[in-house]
Order: C-alpha cells, then structure tokens, then sequence
C-alpha cells in the first residue's frame, strides 16, 4: 500500500482550487421559504416548503381571518410541498375571491397553484386544498371553479358577502368602499352558484362544523344539501362543552382534521360518512364533585405570559386563579378573588396588589376533567414602585390567591409558559426579571459595583457633540457569544454629588470593530459586542443637572454584570459646552494590543 502523500507545509493559492460548488445536503434542507410574486393582475405573498423524500403530493393552504397562513405550525408534520397562500392583496384581504370587488384575484391564485402542480409534475388529483373559516370557503370555491378534487373545509361561510359586512377589515377590502349591499348580495351568491352549476360530483370533501358554532346555523347547514350529493362527501360534527367560540372548532378538531390530511397529500382516500368527533354529554354531578375537589386541593395558578420593564413603568400580567368551581357559591365565587405578587428574601416578603382582568379562553389552557370557565381568572400588576423600593438581592416571585368568602388563602412560586427576561435600570441600578417554567426571579443591583472579570472593553468615542454625549466602543465577554442585538443591554451611568442618572445603550453589528480584540484562537462569535446610543445623534444629558460625574459602562448578560470607566464628564449650565474627559489606561491598553496583534497577523501573512 502506497504511503499517504502529505502536502507541504507551504499552502498553496486558493485560485488553484476548484471553485466552490453548492452543497448537496444544504441544497435539500427542507426549508420553508416566503417570496412575493406577481401572477395575473396581482402580487402574491405565498409560503412553500418543498416534500421531504418521497411525499410528492401538494397540500395548498388558505388561511383564516386574522392568520397569516393557515394552520400555523400545525402543519410542521406534513410530508409532502405545502403551499400556504396569504390573503393579501394590494395591502388587504380578499376572501380570495374578490378585492374591492375586483374578481380576477382567483385567476390569479390558480395561476399560482398551476405554476407549482405543473413544476412539480403532478396532476390535479394530487393536489389537496384546505383551510379553516375563511380559508375553508376557499377551498371550496377554487376546488370546485377549477376543478380539483380534493378538499378539507373547517367551519366555512356560505354568504361570503354578509360574512364580511362590517367584519372588521373585511369590509371595505372585499366589498368596496362604503360595502354597498348590491355588493353584498352579488358575494353571497358565489358559492351558491357554484354548487349549483357544478356538475363533476366525483369528489373527497371533508367538513368540519360543531352545533356549539353560531355560524353552523348561518352558514354551514346551507352547504349541506349540495354537498351531500358528492361521491365521497364526509362531515365531522365536534362537540365538547369546551367548545364556545367559532375558532375553537377547529382547534378542537385539529387531530382528525390533520389525520385526513395526512391521508389525503399520501395518496390515501379515507371514507367516515358522516360522525360525530366528542361529545356535549356532561354528568352534573362527577363534574360538580370533581371541580369542588379541585377547588380544595391546596394549588393555585400562577403564570406570567407578559412583562414590560423600563425605567418608567414595570408591568407584570398573566394568570392567577383558584383552579375548580367552589360547590357552595358556584363559578361566581371565583370573581371576589384577590391577587397579589409577592417578592421573597431571607424570609422576607415585599408584597404588591394585583388586579383581576379578564383573559379570554382559559377554559382551554386549564381544562382539567371537567368545564370550568376562568373567565377573570388573568392579572395586571404595576410593579415598579415596588421594584423601586426593594434592597439590592435575589428574590424569588410568588403568586398569591384569596377567596375570603371561601376562606382560601395560597402562595404558588410565578412560573412562565416562556422564557422571559427583561432588564432596566436607573439611577446606577439594575432591575432584572427572569422567568422560566420552574420560576421567577428578580434580581436588583449596583451597576457601579461590578468590575472587568474578564472582559474584552474598547472605548473608541466618549466626547460631546453639541449638548449631547457621543459614546460607542467594543465589549464583550470572552466564551459567551454576541451574535444577536439581544445578546446583551448595555448601560451608561454617570455618577456625581447631583445624583446617578443611568440610561440604556444599543448592542449593534461592528464584526470589524470587534474582531481585532478577539484573543488568538477564540473562535466564538461576537459580531454584536459593540455598544453605542439608542440615539445616533447621541445621549441627551438635557435632564442631567449641571456638575461633574464619573462614567461607566455596564454590560448585563445572561447572571453576570461587568463594568468599566469611561472617562468624566463635566456637564454644565450651557449643555453645549460640557466637556468629556475619556479615560486614559486600560482603555488604550487594550486598542494599542489589538493594534500589535493585527500588525503581527500582517507580517505572517507576507511571510
């Protein structure tokens, strides 16, 4: 066997090379891609996401009111190209049949789906049109206006034109200014007609509706009669008493709704008939005994789903209820609940009222056995005089929930559906809040009181302008990467007899500024570890009263806080006239390092 053949050490030019070529595998990844294009009269916003393997069917979405594209991630399991369609035309919706009345949108649409059937070599019986309310009346119209087969249709509506009569945007999108009911009556006969001049009944549809919808009586029990008469037509009753509004439908039946998909883009043609999915048969009795119990357990909810954190304003929002129904004052009882935060360190507790709002449809999130609505079951709280008032430490949050009537009184630890972490500082110090599925903290600290610990810190600007500071540099923690604007906040703090006055700076993308800082053979990525004003003209020190103040700047990331002086500013009467005094040292240490370190890179490179 020959020995291997080791190249020298010199390298060779990379023009001697191969150019690069694409990559097989990254050309393959199943990616879902937006484009906008024009066909017909019309741009056309779409999503399509190619077949993964050999699943070479097309399932082309239409999206409801109020979606961006149908389905949302529920579709993340399909195998075979999806094609999701936007109903965005020339800025607004079009029910995908009319804009402003103007009908060519669907040649437009059927342009699209045609360029997509006919590069990927597939006939019309292969394609599956599906959507939900809005998108299900879409389905329908475009299977049957251009002949294809195979359609799934959640909770559609019949009169396109009523529906959209003062629906909101609807309105003046789909029927024009000033929606003139001779517009309306022409979009109500659409469907219809079409169901009545069709005369191809060799179709698979499937609909889904609930009795619990108020738009099965005004809209779908009109779809029946015609389309029944199909060869393969099948309808899906959902029942639960958890259903209560038109959208829950098809969340309800998501699971069935998702197998027939499955079935129809593999080629598979499923025959149900007409059935039934759940049931609204309640025992009164098990559910008044389960959700009594429910109420006696010693629980409560507490979920933070949204915080907003400045120097100004700290809001907390979220969940917090007694879970059941109490058995003596029925699911009244759960509107005289009082809820409060309340913040805990070394044993002890800085507590802030918090007031009941409702939410809408948590009756879903915390179905447990049984139907209980929750309805004021959600919380607001202004927290910042509380976060104000608190020592600087480590506190952990807690939610809690009273009945007095009931005499229930409980303390659940905050916990997040997501995590959260928002931070905000003034007067020299920090405010953090963290929140995961396990807790929530908050952390309050001296911004002045943290030092390098291993930090890379290069002032390049620290001067006025004007009557405003101009400051920017590079910082950025060794090993901890600074790929996005997130990855870190940034705080300017100046601190003088007159008080400290703290105020927020930008991570943005300098990768040029920054590299030549980054120590030999760190291959992290700090891209966004420089730091500059909110405003590019500068911070305004207008509220800063006169007199002299040293600088730092602080960077919170991730559990650490490190910080470094910038210089000394003297702020006076005349703003204008301030003056900036950067700090000489370890600022210049550090540039004059990265200048060597880039002039020795040169030297090799010659060589």
């Amino acid at each position: 066997m020959e020995p291997t053949q080791v190249r020298p050490a010199n390298p060779q030019h990379s023009d001697t090379l191969p150019h690069t070529s694409e990559n097989y595998r990254t050309a393959t990844i199943r990616t879902p891609e937006i484009r906008v294009e024009k066909y017909g009269n019309w741009e056309i916003e779409y999503e399509f996401t190619p077949a993964a393997g050999d699943h070479g069917n097309l399932l082309v979405v239409f999206s409801s009111v109020g979606s961006k594209y149908g389905f949302g991630a529920a579709l993340s399991g399909v195998q075979c190209n999806v094609l999701r369609i936007r109903d965005r035309f020339d800025g607004g919706p079009s029910y995908y049949v009319a804009r402003a009345m103007d009908f060519s949108v669907p040649d437009a649409v059927e342009e699209l789906i045609t360029h997509y059937r006919e590069k990927l070599g597939l006939a019309r019986e292969t394609v599956v049109l599906a959507g939900s309310s809005k998108g299900g009346s879409a389905a329908i119209f475009y299977a049957l206006k251009y002949g294809y087969r195979n359609i799934v249709a959640s909770t559609p509506q019949y009169f396109i034109g009523s529906y959209s009569q003062g629906h909101g945007v609807l309105g003046e999108w789909v029927l024009g200014e000033g929606q003139p009911q001779e517009n309306v009556d022409r979009l109500d006969a659409v469907l219809p007609e079409l169901l009545a001049e069709t005369t191809d009944l060799d179709r698979n549809i499937y609909l889904f509706s609930s009795t619990k919808d108020y738009q099965y009586e005004e809209h779908v029990v009109h779809f029946l009669p015609a389309l029944r008469k199909y060869s393969n037509f099948n309808f899906f009753m959902v029942e639960s008493p958890a259903l209560v509004k038109h959208a829950e439908v098809t969340r309800q039946g998501l699971s069935v709704i998702l197998s027939v998909i499955y079935a129809l883009t593999e080629g598979t043609v499923p025959r149900f008939g007409e059935v039934q999915i759940g049931s609204n048969e309640v025992d009164e009795d098990a559910a008044t005994e389960h959700l009594a119990d429910l109420r006696a357990r010693d629980t409560a909810a507490g979920v933070l789903t949204a915080a907003q954190l400045t120097p100004e304003q700290a809001t907390l929002s979220g969940h917090a209820f007694l879970p059941g129904v109490s058995a003596d004052e029925g699911e009244e009882a759960g509107g005289r609940e009082t809820k409060q935060l309340v913040l805990v360190r070394d044993e002890q507790a800085w507590v802030a009222d918090a007031k009941t709002v409702p939410v809408d449809q948590l009756y879903l999130k915390y179905f447990d056995t049984h139907f209980a609505s929750y309805k004021d079951g959600g919380f607001t709280c202004e927290a910042r005089e509380l976060f104000d008032a608190l020592p600087d430490g480590v506190y952990e949050v807690f939610a809690r929930v009273t009945s007095a009537s009931e005499d229930i009184d409980r303390r659940v630890p905050l916990v997040a559906y997501r995590a959260i972490d928002r931070r905000a500082a003034s007067e020299g110090r920090e405010v953090v809040l963290r929140g995961d599925a396990r807790s929530v903290r908050v952390i309050k600290r001296d911004l002045t009181a943290a030092g390098p610990g291993g930090s890379v810190f290069a002032l390049k600007r620290f001067a006025m302008e004007g009557p405003k500071l101009r400051v920017y540099g590079v910082f950025f923690l060794p090993g901890r990467n600074a790929d996005r604007a997130t990855h870190s906040t940034y705080y300017l703090t100046l601190r003088g007899e007159a008080g400290t006055h703290t105020v927020a700076l930008k991570a943005v993308k300098r990768e040029d500024k920054v590299r030549p800082l980054m120590a030999p053979g760190d291959f992290g990525s700090y891209s966004f570890g420089y730091f500059t004003s909110a405003d590019k003209e500068g911070v305004d020190l207008s509220d800063v009263p006169p007199g002299t103040y040293t600088a730092e700047i602080a960077m919170s990331t991730g559990g650490g806080l490190f910080a470094h002086p910038a210089g000394e500013l003297e702020v006076r009467e005349d703003r204008a006239s301030s003056v900036a005094r950067r700090i000489s040292g370890r600022n210049e240490r550090v540039s004059t390092r990265a200048r060597l370190r880039r002039g020795l890179r040169r030297r090799l490179w010659r060589s």
